[in-house]
């Protein structure tokens, strides 16, 4: 799923989140967004997956997660989650001809150059990038004229601690295999953003990652923890949600608006996933009676 938010705005591309997760709620959809991003945990704990990579994280901890990854989180023991992001678009940082650029931020950009992705609690590492997240996210609702180079000026802090520690990964780079082959499953996952109201199978879905259906199914759930038709499942009925919250929508119509032929098999999906009927969730957020 790609995320199609802009993130601040066009002058100052630079989103502030946090969110807050109950213990059984889901912490973050695996998604990708061509902006790279900083995640710090505020409170509770959670397992977060770049790419193929599983970090289990805990407050005080941060995340570097480049551009483009796909990426996602999930509960850790049942715990509860609090945690901030901070994403930004690196051409904003960068400056032509200048050193920071050529030997720092545009191999980062490049993924050349890979700052380490899991800042452990209690390293110094970890104590200095939680500390200008810190300041950076207080800026969330500010309407401080400085912001902006407040923004800039913190981003460029958080890369020193990595340049002044030498914190880069010392792992293999990711092979041109298996860069090609997270682009091919981007590609799937933007597919079926785009025909999920209809009926999908596995074999197309293969098709249009050029793969065949077992090798498809076994990286797609490598990747996003689901099988694809679990991951269809959750598209059609978050959809289906949301049409029926923000919508005159009937319950039939939102079922076969998102794909489900069957009214039954809706239903049961969206009691599995939202804990009640869809009449029910119709009725708790606003959709006519």
């Amino acid at each position: 799923m790609r995320e199609n938010r802009r993130h601040g705005s066009p002058g100052v591309p630079v989103g502030l989140y946090r969110m807050e997760r109950a213990a059984g709620d889901p912490i973050l959809d695996n998604h990708w967004h061509e902006e790279a991003e900083f995640l710090a945990v505020e409170s509770g704990e959670a397992v977060f997956q770049i790419g193929l990579s599983t970090y289990e994280v805990r407050a005080g901890e941060v995340l570097f997660i480049p551009g483009g990854e796909l990426h996602g989180g999930y509960a850790l023991n049942g715990a509860a989650c609090t945690y901030a992001a901070l994403v930004f678009d690196m051409e904003w940082l960068l400056s032509h001809g200048d050193s920071a650029t050529l030997q720092v931020l545009e191999p980062i950009r490049r993924g050349r150059l890979l700052p380490e992705p899991h800042a452990v609690k209690d390293t110094e590492l970890a104590s200095a990038l939680y500390s200008h997240l810190e300041r950076l996210l207080s800026l969330e609702h500010s309407d401080d004229p400085a912001k902006p180079l407040r923004l800039k000026a913190g981003l460029y802090e958080l890369f020193a601690e990595y340049v002044s520690r030498d914190a880069f990964s010392r792992s293999e780079p990711r092979s041109p295999l298996d860069a090609h082959t997270q682009e091919r499953l981007k590609a799937v996952l933007t597919y079926i953003d785009t025909h999920y109201a209809r009926k999908l199978t596995i074999k197309e879905l293969a098709h249009e990652a050029g793969m065949s259906e077992g090798h498809f199914t076994r990286v797609f759930k490598s990747f996003m923890r689901k099988t694809p038709v679990e991951y269809i499942n959750l598209l059609r009925i978050r959809i289906a949600a949301a049409l029926l919250a923000e919508r005159k929508t009937s319950v039939g119509e939102a079922a076969l608006e998102t794909g489900f032929d069957n009214f039954s098999y809706f239903c049961k999906i969206f009691r599995t996933v939202y804990q009640c009927t869809p009449s029910e969730y119709r009725q708790r957020n606003g959709g006519q009676g």
